[in-house]
């Protein structure tokens, strides 16, 4: 008896683990798809509503159509997108491989639709022509797209995958922002040509904002990466926690308590301040861990479990029994 009441709790729970696994692929499929749409809203409804009605361009794919729509306007701006999309994928899957061409195939087919049909609305954003304030919003929804899509690890297969293919190819030795960067200013100085010094100075304001905006979306309003230290006694559970749910990289290395003379493996983990909130929660997986978000707030309790709260150098304390040295009511004392 004891040994089918076993046997049915390993089949039940090998049940449950199966279904949390699906319930998880559904999630992140459901997450994916929001993300692309998103994404690839921003990116062509900005294009086909506001960039074209006010004779503006950008860097970019977007620039590279607009020049070309520039000199054959009988052409389908979203056909001649969809056409460039298909070319860089090919070109991708030769010179970088299927890796590559998963990040940006969802992309580069939702783009041109999104286009197509936003091209076939009467509909403009703006009631006049505004080239400030229309440079802002291509700015703007450009860093939305780019920044969304970065989030969900696509990309829309621009000049980005091309200044990939150009550092694997060709120039190792440059890095793939300077890249990108130089065919960017030289589809914005041929616009100067093209159609006016002005037009090509608003590309660079917008190139500006959607640059900012993508940092704000990627990293927060600091604009930078923080780094989260975790010391547990279930290093595995957070480490999938860190893994599967927050989607980040684990380092890890074995710290030793002075105290108490043990050693403990520590989790290291960077990540984006808005990713920082998962981070947090993943004392569900060890409400004893030591979190410390480094030169500024510590999570826990210390020995004794005694809840603490204290500034140090305009770092918040909130104690850990594994910590190695507190500040505790204007005493030092040893956790």
């Amino acid at each position: 008896m004891d040994r089918n009441k076993e046997k049915f709790k390993k089949i039940n729970e090998a049940d449950l683990s199966e279904q949390k696994g699906n319930a998880g692929k559904a999630g992140k499929f459901f997450r994916s798809l929001i993300i692309v749409l998103l994404s690839a809203f921003f990116g062509s409804s900005v294009q086909i509503f506001v960039m074209i009605p006010n004779g503006m361009t950008s860097g970019g794919m977007p620039g590279v159509v607009r020049l070309i729509t520039h000199f054959f306007p009988e052409l389908s701006y979203s056909l001649i997108y969809y056409a460039f999309s298909m070319v860089i994928l090919i070109i991708a899957y030769f010179t970088m491989g299927k890796a590559e061409v998963a990040r940006i195939i969802a992309l580069a087919f939702a783009y041109p639709v999104m286009l197509f049909i936003f091209e076939h609305m009467d509909f403009e954003l703006l009631d006049s022509p505004d080239p400030l304030l229309a440079s802002l919003l291509i700015g703007i929804c450009y860093g939305l797209a780019t920044g969304i899509g970065y989030i969900g690890g696509f990309s829309s297969g621009g000049t980005d995958t091309i200044a990939r293919v150009l550092k694997f190819k060709l120039f190792n030795h440059l890095r793939v922002g300077d890249i990108q960067m130089a065919m960017d200013v030289t589809i914005i100085l041929i616009s100067a040509f093209v159609f006016n010094t002005n037009v090509a100075f608003y590309a660079v304001i917008n190139a500006v904002v959607a640059a900012k905006v993508i940092s704000m979306v990627m990293l927060g309003v600091s604009g930078r990466y923080v780094q989260f230290d975790v010391i547990s006694s279930k290093p595995e559970e957070i480490t999938e926690y860190v893994l599967n749910e927050v989607d980040r990289a684990v380092t890890s290395h074995v710290s030793r308590g002075e105290y108490s003379h043990s050693e403990r493996r520590t989790l290291t983990v960077i990540c984006t301040p808005n990713e920082s909130i998962k981070i947090k929660k993943l004392r569900i997986c060890d409400n004893n861990a030591y979190i410390q978000r480094m030169g500024q707030e510590v999570l826990g309790y210390t020995r004794g479990r005694q809840h603490v709260i204290s500034v140090l150098h305009n770092t918040e304390i909130r104690g850990c029994r594994y910590a190695a040295l507190f500040l505790c009511e204007k005493n030092f004392c040893r956790g």
